[in-house]
């Protein structure tokens, strides 16, 4: 039987839905991946886990009912998953960890291809029936294996990459709307960043004409909408590898896109010398803050790519700006991009907030998964 102490039942009961192993009581024993039965100290019932014997986080909550067979839960939460996307794009998230009640699973489609991670014990020990329901419900050309993070090693996994359906990790994909490569085996993250394809669409509705600086651009997500919007783009990235795979998206597309490999913080400050200045500019870096030991310097770097960034717009220029730091508040971020304003001495006001999309929710008892933020800005 699986117990809580006090202080790991009032964890529970606040909805959020890990559950640290300091806060079991006694000794647990099951099987790694089994959805076990959660109790209070006393013995009352409280509900179902994804049970974890390596990790500090032991158990991961999952809406399934006590005496509901775990198998078919577990189907019948991935089920669900997938019918809440069947209207989503071609390229989108189809099953999204904990938001989706089934901790540890990331399903990706990109077109024609499907990347999966199977990161905790309860998604791995299941991984190859899912494969199967995928290939029978979507026919891919390629289902790719990407579990590589360095979390299955808190998990006892082991990290490995691999395609078990078809044989070419390339896919040109539907994306926003454009055609995109994504590299399903070498690629960021499943092959691709997903989460900002709603926002990439949004942000060319909302830039100003003119010309648009695209700061760590990566494969050109933001860059391409902007060109194909009819702006004059400059994307930046210090990345060659990932030029390259602008260069080839802007092609493919029929598209046309500066591309300049550089770092980013260098060449703002270089760009206010010469007193350069843009009608729209993007800033979309990787996350500044991994952990919480990191908020303060991450802050730091996120002011100061804002501070530059407002200083380069000309009046009624358009910012967008994010944060995917899990561990910055959006409140926090908010905050931090005002600061920057007020010291750059620009009037700014926030037309939209924005977040990942709909393929990807957040559970509102984890802030953790609030991760993505994302301010439309007018700048005077």
């Amino acid at each position: 039987m699986i117990r809580l102490t006090p202080k790991g039942l009032r964890r529970w009961r606040t909805g959020h839905p890990w559950i640290f192993r300091n806060d079991l009581a006694g000794e647990a024993t099951a099987t790694p991946g089994d959805l076990v039965r959660v109790h209070d100290a006393a013995g009352r019932p409280l509900g179902r886990a994804a049970w974890s014997e390596a990790s500090l986080i032991a158990l991961r909550r999952v809406p399934v009912e006590l005496d509901e067979d775990a198998e078919a839960a577990w189907d019948r939460l991935v089920d669900a998953a997938l019918a809440r996307r069947a209207d989503a794009r071609p390229s989108a998230r189809l099953i999204n960890g904990d938001a989706d009640g089934l901790p540890g699973l990331i399903v990706d489609r990109f077109g024609d291809g499907l990347s999966l991670q199977t990161l905790t014990p309860a998604a791995d020990r299941r991984r190859d029936a899912l494969v199967a329901k995928l290939v029978a419900r979507y026919a891919p050309r390629v289902v790719a294996l990407r579990n590589d993070p360095k979390v299955r090693d808190h998990e006892g996994l082991p990290r490995e990459k691999a395609l078990v359906h078809g044989d070419d990790a390339i896919v040109w994909a539907p994306f926003g709307d454009l055609v995109v490569r994504f590299d399903l085996l070498e690629g960021q993250k499943t092959g691709g960043f997903l989460d900002q394809q709603e926002n990439q669409v949004a942000a060319a509705a909302f830039a100003r004409p003119g010309k648009a600086l695209d700061c760590f651009a990566y494969q050109g997500g933001f860059a391409l909408a902007l060109a194909r919007a009819g702006l004059a783009v400059t994307a930046v990235d210090q990345s060659g590898p990932a030029l390259a795979h602008l260069r080839a998206n802007a092609e493919r597309n029929g598209l046309a896109v500066e591309a300049v490999e550089a770092n980013v913080f260098d060449l703002l400050r270089d760009l206010e010398r010469e007193g350069a200045l843009f009608d729209t500019i993007v800033l979309d870096p990787p996350a500044f803050v991994p952990g919480r030991k990191a908020i303060e310097a991450g802050r730091r770097a996120y002011k100061e790519i804002n501070l530059r960034a407002l200083k380069l717009l000309v009046p009624g220029g358009r910012l967008v700006t994010c944060s995917c730091s899990a561990h910055m508040a959006r409140a926090d971020f908010e905050r931090m991009v005002g600061e920057a304003a007020a010291d750059a001495g620009r009037f700014a006001r926030v037309i939209e907030r924005r977040g990942p999309g709909p393929d990807h929710p957040t559970l509102i008892t984890a802030p953790e998964t609030d991760y993505l933020k994302a301010l439309f800005v007018e700048v005077l």
